[in-house]
């Protein structure tokens, strides 16, 4: 009874007619009915070429002419977003999978201490660490200088802007108006090799009973973002020819 279950089973698996056919290379299931059903692909491969990982902008364009892993002729550059640019296929394969052959990814710069009210020691080392160093940082570490060496401050705000006058120590009198509109600084936030990009910050004081105010800065221009990816892709553009740049 049982040998003649198993031999039914085993015809059941090996059924007579084909259940596939190829046509022009393709494969097609065969309908019960006959005729020709739906395109039926291979099982995708599982292992893929490792993605090749660099940090700056430049090595990507030494990869890129080294032709790295034989590429096809039709790859892309992809600005992901201000720290992410790979090197792509612009055709997907026949499993629907668009291969990347290289990533720079921007590592980290060290973090401002945003939306805090810092002394202004801390602040300056925070500002000399994470920003470029452009005439409008000048001015600010002047700002903050000024009240580490006074001994009396008086800060007048109108909501608006603030007016900031530091007495006594090294300085004898000074006066500083800090702008209402921001100050444009430019943070360390991509890739170097990118052209910096500015962005506005809003300079604030807080006076402090028996010491010296206390220094935040706020974001208030968040185009920065927009404008990085359009910098790297100018970088791009300019440095590396023959290649689609998305950005």
């Amino acid at each position: 009874m049982i040998k003649e279950a198993l031999e039914f089973l085993s015809k059941l698996q090996t059924p007579k007619n084909p259940v596939t056919v190829e046509v022009n290379g393709q494969h097609y299931a065969v309908e019960a009915s006959g005729t020709l059903g739906q395109p039926v692909r291979d099982l995708a491969p599982q292992w893929q070429k490792p993605v090749f990982k660099v940090s700056t902008l430049s090595a990507l364009k030494c990869l890129f002419e080294a032709k790295l892993d034989d590429f096809p002729e039709t790859v892309g550059l992809h600005v992901a977003d201000y720290r992410t640019v790979r090197l792509v296929s612009l055709k997907a394969d026949e499993f629907g999978r668009r291969h990347v052959y290289a990533e720079a990814v921007h590592e980290a710069e060290t973090p401002f201490k945003f939306n805090l009210y810092l002394p202004a020691e801390e602040f300056l080392i925070g500002l000399r660490a994470s920003f470029y160093y452009n005439d409008e940082a000048v001015k600010v570490q002047q700002v903050c200088s000024q009240l580490s060496s006074g001994t009396a401050v008086n800060l007048a705000d109108d909501g608006i802007s603030q007016k900031l006058e530091v007495s006594g120590g090294t300085i004898s009198k000074a006066q500083v108006v800090i702008p209402a509109e921001g100050i444009e600084l430019i943070l360390w936030r991509t890739f170097r090799d990118a052209p910096a990009v500015a962005s506005k910050f809003l300079l604030r004081l807080k006076s402090v009973k028996d010491g010296l105010p206390t220094v935040a800065l706020f974001e208030i221009d968040q185009k920065w973002r927009l404008d990085s990816i359009h910098a790297i892709g100018e970088w791009l553009g300019k440095n590396i020819q023959g290649v689609t740049i998305i950005a």
